[in-house]
């Protein structure tokens, strides 16, 4: 039937599927579910449907241009992170298409399926779509994941569990009676990472550690956090990220509470401007810059060779506490307690 030149309409009736639904397949295989894909796919190349190029596992025609999807370029960790790749891309003689989804799930789905034609591989540095739907993707095209581990795919993740345990001993020490972890978006992989190491280092110390949230990744995020707290203010807090931990940080000067006699705050991420803060916000730090130099020479090595690379590899990357005023109470200064 090859000779035939078999069509999409072959394909659905011999699947018992829509012809749209073999479109999506091909195309959007995240709107499909994994059952029908695995059938569609089975039945074309029973009956040797050619797949565009696109779409094809052996993409014959390189474009020397990798995607690179962040969920908000506002933020300066993923400017960092960014510029990173950028250093690693033009050594490899690869420029980058930047993929900004502004935390929008339906937007990023869009974006990635845009992408797809002009681009030889993908790093996303932060997204929310879910295992099933990044599966499919990498059927069509090499994929590298940051901030996040997905089962079948490439990945380079903080070592989450190492940088809470730093964080919650910090502030045990400085005499924190309990703590809050101010969470982010609902769909963050990372976050939930953050927030099972944060209870694990708190049984280990003692000290209760209660989750907050979510909360938009935003200073404005923090403010917001601030507000539905002030009532009963913890003795000491570690937020989602640094813009948020900014946010409220702000927020409790503003109001009076004395850091960190009164309040500790701790941040993720290390953005420049957490350095000015309050007299500095301490923050969990990862290497930005390193990262996304090998988030992009990990792809390029599964673009240029995947014969070579038929297991996922799985990274991690170190994190380190850095405390500066926000979290650090001076020697014979009142020991933080249950407010």
């Amino acid at each position: 039937m090859a000779d035939k030149r078999v069509t999409i309409y072959d394909v659905a009736e011999a699947a018992g599927v829509a012809p749209s639904t073999v479109s999506r397949a091909f195309s959007r295989p995240g709107r499909v579910s994994a059952a029908t894909h695995t059938k569609v796919m089975a039945t074309a190349r029973e009956l040797g449907y050619r797949l565009s190029a696109p779409a094809s596992q052996e993409r014959t025609q390189r474009h020397h241009r990798l995607g690179i999807e962040v969920p908000d370029l506002t933020n300066p960790y993923f400017a960092e992170v960014v510029s990173g790749m950028q250093e690693a891309a033009q050594e490899h003689g690869y420029l980058l298409l930047l993929l900004d989804s502004v935390e929008d799930e339906e937007r990023e789905r869009e974006s990635l399926e845009s992408a797809l034609n002009v681009v030889d591989g993908l790093v996303l540095a932060g997204t929310r779509l879910s295992d099933a739907t990044l599966n499919h993707l990498t059927k069509r095209i090499p994929v590298m994941v940051l901030n996040r581990r997905v089962a079948g795919l490439d990945s380079l993740t903080p070592d989450y569990e190492h940088g809470m345990s730093q964080a919650i001993a910090h502030l045990a020490e400085g005499g924190a009676r309990s703590i809050s972890y101010l969470c982010g978006p609902v769909n963050s992989w990372s976050d939930g990472e953050r927030w099972r190491a944060a209870r694990a280092a708190g049984r280990t110390h003692g000290i209760p550690v209660h989750r907050t949230g979510p909360y938009p990744p935003t200073a404005q995020g923090g403010e917001q956090a601030f507000e539905e707290l002030s009532g009963d203010i913890p003795p000491a807090v570690i937020c989602y990220n640094d813009l948020m931990a900014i946010g409220f940080l702000v927020s409790a000067i503003r109001a009076g509470v004395k850091v960190p006699q009164e309040l500790a705050v701790v941040g993720h991420d290390d953005i420049p401007l957490s350095r000015f803060v309050g007299g500095g916000l301490s923050t969990l730090v990862t290497m930005k810059r390193a990262k996304g130099r090998a988030a992009i020479e990990r792809l390029v090595r599964r673009v240029e060779n995947p014969s070579a690379h038929r297991t996922p590899v799985e990274g991690s990357l170190p994190v380190r506490l850095v405390t500066r005023a926000s979290s650090t109470v001076r020697p014979g200064a009142p020991m933080r307690g249950n407010r």
